[in-house]
């Protein structure tokens, strides 16, 4: 397209799609620069976002009209392998072309309940599914689909889980046992211990996790196993769709499952304690459950299946890439912080920082080139990152996300019993530039490599990355409805276009992306926006349009790595202003590379990392 062909016309606006910032950047750059807000018509309007679907979690088999099995994954046979298919529930949807929603019954020396849901094979041609079974719908014999969720596995699953909350072992015998028992006296015998023992041990394990009720506890645990899905994901639809429950009985049992009290569900859903009571007596009939504790499993575990069942046309993606090593610890406030430590625990402590643009997952090439050198990689999402919580204080947070990321820095410190650590900012620079401020005290080696600047207009921006910079600096107000857009975009397919379009200009990254290992570990950086998790994003994005900084005193020992082909800033501008920032530091470039500098030199981020000196 001609950069000078104007956008305002309907069909062209780029507030309808994402085609527009990938294929005609130039122009958008343009009609930003002429102070047009025509590119804005459009956003706002209704998005979809994705759930992250941990495929192991996952029973899943495509079957003939007999139950026989054409495919089967391990966590499907764990389950039925035992417990056949029910011949009368496919036949139905089988004749019906139709679904259905069961529990299965293991019995008590087993594993409790499983939700398992049934399907027409022409009902789950759309289903986020695993690829091989995919290919066998097309199998003239296949009749029928079964998912099913909290398999007969679910013991390894929810210990990883339990590690994340930091649960020692005899809690997480204690939590898997509550949740496939449904019930403390049950939780007890499972874990080998008296009910008096599996009672404190469930409450320090709660109190741990941050749940109040065993409700909250068992669907916290189980919501987590399965992956991460979107935020303000209601469920009450797939209740009423799945067990036929009316909208006030859906309502309830969410809140029950999410933890509250049978009298603030009631209160919440504005009916009287007694009327709430009679009500959940239907539904654990419906449902097929005896208790509380019971029915949050299964209300969980049916939200799960109806984000793999519903999600057409690439809604859900299948997160089958390297599995991150994931843990929590709470603010005092109770919300939560994610990290991932690398290990070894015997080496030097480093946090990487991630960009705005990215969360937690560190490049596989960079964590494995520092644990080779010594040191021990630390990451953490970020306030309103990943599944890091928004900052307590709102308006710190939006005012200054840079010093409120801080807050966290030494609340983790704290967590991991840590006085000190090195550094790399792989963007996140201006996260550097505030714990220097705020806290110099626990840096000690500091990297930048690569830091943006200030997001003040140069005339290099180019391609969708530039494009989308341009218009977060002339338009602010519209960051988060430009960054809803992406996400609406970000099926499995679709991202990985998106990722090659960005950076078409620059051979050199190019290169990098051909490698597997970095376009999977770039994806893995930003693909938990896919879930809705943007106000981090959005705070960070706003603020640093307006970010200055003095010069820092006391950083002569700080090294900053710059590509001198760097296709998103103009490397002499970048330069030029964190000289200014950092007038004693040594400034460093690297002549043959490009914007992904910690992937494409993972050995030299780390060299220069240990032959940085200690503030």
């Amino acid at each position: 397209m001609d950069h000078r062909t104007p956008l305002a016309e309907d069909e062209s606006l780029p507030g309808r799609s994402i085609e527009p910032w990938l294929n005609e950047s130039a122009a958008l750059t343009e009609l930003l620069r002429s102070g047009s807000r025509d590119f804005a018509r459009g956003l706002g309007g209704p998005t979809t976002a994705f759930a992250l679907v941990r495929a192991e979690r996952l029973g899943v088999a495509v079957v003939d009209r007999l139950g026989s099995a054409l495919f089967a994954n391990a966590a499907w046979r764990q389950v039925f392998d035992s417990t056949p298919p029910d011949r009368a529930v496919l036949a139905e949807v089988i004749a019906g072309g139709s679904r259905r929603t069961v529990l299965i019954d293991h019995g008590e020396a087993s594993a409790g309940r499983s939700t398992a849901l049934y399907a027409a094979v022409a009902r789950a041609r759309d289903w986020a599914l695993p690829q091989e079974a995919i290919d066998c719908l097309e199998d003239d014999r296949a009749a029928a689909v079964i998912v099913v969720v909290g398999a007969l596995s679910a013991a390894q699953v929810l210990a990883d889980v339990c590690r994340a909350f930091g649960l020692t072992d005899l809690q997480t015998r204690v939590a898997i046992g509550l949740v496939r028992s449904g019930d403390v006296r049950g939780a007890a015998r499972q874990a080998g211990v008296s009910y008096q023992t599996a009672r404190k041990v469930a409450f320090d394990a709660m109190k741990r996790v941050g749940a109040p009720r065993i409700t909250g506890f068992i669907e916290r645990l189980v919501r987590l196993s399965f992956g991460v899905w979107p935020q303000g994901e209601a469920g009450a639809a797939e209740l009423t769709d799945v067990w036929g429950l009316s909208a006030r009985q859906a309502s309830l049992a969410l809140r029950i499952s999410e933890g509250l009290t049978r009298a603030e569900a009631a209160a919440a859903a504005g009916i009287s304690e007694a009327t709430a009571k009679k009500e959940l007596e239907v539904i654990f009939e419906a449902m097929g459950v005896r208790s509380a504790a019971a029915l949050a499993r299964a209300v969980t575990e049916a939200r799960a299946l109806a984000l793999i069942t519903d999600a057409t046309h690439g809604e859900a993606q299948l997160d089958s890439d390297t599995v991150e090593p994931f843990s929590l610890f709470r603010r005092p406030d109770g919300s939560q912080v994610a990290y991932s430590d690398y290990g070894p625990r015997s080496g030097r402590p480093v946090l990487v920082l991630h960009s705005s643009s990215a969360s937690r997952p560190a490049p596989s090439r960079l964590v494995a080139a520092l644990q080779a050198r010594g040191f021990r990689p630390l990451s953490l999402d970020r306030p309103g990152f990943g599944l890091t919580d928004p900052h307590p204080d709102k308006a710190r947070a939006r005012a200054a996300p840079f010093d409120a990321a801080v807050d966290d820095v030494r609340l983790f410190l704290r967590h991991l019993k840590l006085e000190r650590v090195d550094v790399v900012a792989k963007g996140g620079a201006q996260v550097a530039v505030a714990m220097a401020r705020l806290a110099p005290e626990t840096m000690g080696r500091v990297l930048l490599v690569n830091p943006d600047p200030a997001s003040a207009s140069h005339d290099r921006r180019r391609g969708p990355v530039g494009a989308l910079q341009e218009a977060y600096l002339r338009h602010p107000d519209l960051i988060e409805g430009l960054v809803r857009l992406i996400v609406a975009n970000l099926s499995t397919d679709q991202s990985k276009r998106i990722m090659l379009k960005s950076v078409e200009g620059s051979p050199l990254d190019l290169a990098t992306f051909s490698d597997p290992r970095n376009l999977a570990d770039y994806r893995r950086g930003f693909r938990m926006f896919a879930t809705g998790r943007i106000s981090g994003y959005v705070a960070e994005q706003t603020a640093i349009g307006r970010w200055t900084s003095a010069p820092l005193e006391n950083a002569a020992h700080w090294r900053v790595l710059l590509s001198r082909q760097d296709f998103l800033h103009d490397p002499v501008r970048t330069h030029a202003v964190w000289r200014a920032i950092l007038p004693e530091a040594r400034i460093d470039w690297v002549e043959d590379a490009a914007r992904f500098l910690a992937m494409s030199h993972a050995d030299l981020v780390a060299e220069t990392l240990a032959a940085c000196q200690s503030g």
